[in-house]
């Protein structure tokens, strides 16, 4: 499946983290750049989105295996405010995890056409596949 191939071939944890916070939340670009320590819930296994677009709000689920990926990219890293820091502390650019995502795809052999806002799509997708409801708001 080139999803797999596209994440495994991200061989830097920090980056591939993101990316896997993109699939396995399904969030856009901004979100995932947005992310502070503070916004994850361990114990129910949520994570806040503030400010989402239409500036609204929302809880997004965790599943047990992303958790653990954000608990061992937290011992990792141990960011304080914002969970992907750049530098000094702020935020990370949003070019460069789409270069990144770039050239993760390159190294899978992935050549078809599409940014990291595929992942949100690809979540959409697995989630109407395994049965479950996908909330889809008007733009």
């Amino acid at each position: 499946m080139a999803l797999i191939a596209i994440l495994n071939a991200c061989k830097d944890a920090r980056y591939r983290t993101m990316l896997r916070l993109c699939y396995g939340c399904g969030l856009r670009l901004s979100e995932v750049l947005a992310v502070r320590v503070a916004d994850i819930d361990s114990e129910r296994k949520l994570l806040r989105i503030e400010q989402a677009k239409g500036a609204q709000d929302r809880l997004v689920p965790l599943s047990p295996t992303l958790l653990e990926d954000l608990r061992a990219y937290w011992r990792l890293y141990r960011p304080s405010a914002w969970l992907f820091a750049g530098r000094g502390g702020k935020p990370l650019c949003p070019r460069t995890l789409q270069r990144v995502f770039d050239q993760a795809k390159r190294r899978a052999g992935v050549a078809k056409v599409g940014s990291i806002h595929g992942l949100r799509h690809a979540y959409a997708t697995h989630q109407l596949a395994a049965g479950l409801r996908v909330e889809r708001r008007n733009r």
